[in-house]
């Protein structure tokens, strides 16, 4: 066999239907300078976000060091990530962080962690009735506190919303936007967000949207500081929302399944 593989008689070639995802991978950490790409077959069991959380479990578990920071966004991929991180944080003593305020949307993730597990939530709503009680909040140390530790965090795990998802957007869901302020923001050229702030199609925050001033977390600007950033997302419908994501350099990872990362490259063409 291998006189036959070196005279070129014998040509071994393995056809998998993960192949197409690897060079996707390829493909997107070359286009976008990314440090992990890591990007899932188009099947239909089980449910996407529950396939997205496992990915994004795996690619964390690949680099996050004994006893360090996780920060985490809302989002439901990112608490499947959670619950599929749940045996690697203890057992690794992994520290969690909340990146936002909104203790209801991180529940079904940092609730199936164990009791002993470290784990710091902003304690208060994501976005609050005025940028004014919002700068108050801020200054308080129990709020305070707990940001500036997201802002040292070694690693970052953020969902990304799209104004495409509509009705299904977990802000939306999650009751801190109305159905007219979606729509609003739609008309300002917003194409998605990350933790509650509006992305254009080239990555930078809309303008003049009071929703900015009003939300209570870590910035886009002191996430951008994190080494390492990985958003978690799929579908086609948002896939103008990844790829605003990635222009605008607000994540450095990407975890993602087949189909939505051949749109995302669709647009970066």
């Amino acid at each position: 066999l291998e006189k036959g593989r070196q005279s070129g008689v014998i040509c071994v070639q393995i056809n998998s239907r993960y192949e197409g995802c690897l060079a996707l991978e390829s493909e997107l950490q070359q286009r976008f300078g990314l440090k992990i790409a890591r990007v899932l077959p188009a099947l239909n069991p089980p449910p996407m976000n529950t396939r997205l959380g496992i990915g994004a479990a795996q690619s964390l578990m690949g680099i996050l060091q004994p006893g360090q920071l996780l920060a985490v966004g809302f989002g439901e991929a990112t608490m499947s990530c959670l619950q599929h991180l749940s045996g690697f944080i203890g057992s690794q003593q992994v520290r969690l962080v909340t990146l936002s305020g909104g203790v209801g949307p991180y529940m079904t993730g940092i609730g199936q962690l164990d009791a002993a597990c470290s784990v710091s939530i902003i304690p208060a709503p994501l976005r609050l009735s005025s940028a004014e009680v919002a700068e108050i909040l801020r200054r308080e140390s129990s709020v305070r506190d707990v940001i500036l530790a997201a802002t040292a965090a070694d690693a970052a795990v953020v969902g990304i919303g799209a104004i495409d998802q509509r009705r299904d957007a977990t802000i939306l869901r999650s009751g801190y936007i109305s159905e007219g302020e979606q729509l609003m923001y739609a008309r300002k050229g917003a194409v998605g967000d990350i933790l509650g702030y509006f992305l254009q199609a080239d990555g930078r925050p809309v303008e003049g949207l009071e929703i900015h001033r009003e939300l209570l977390g870590v910035t886009l600007d002191e996430l951008a500081q994190l080494p390492t950033i990985v958003g978690v997302a799929g579908g086609e419908q948002k896939a103008q929302a990844i790829h605003a994501a990635l222009t605008g350099k607000r994540i450095n990872g990407l975890v993602t399944e087949e189909t939505t990362a051949r749109a995302v490259l669709a647009l970066a063409s």
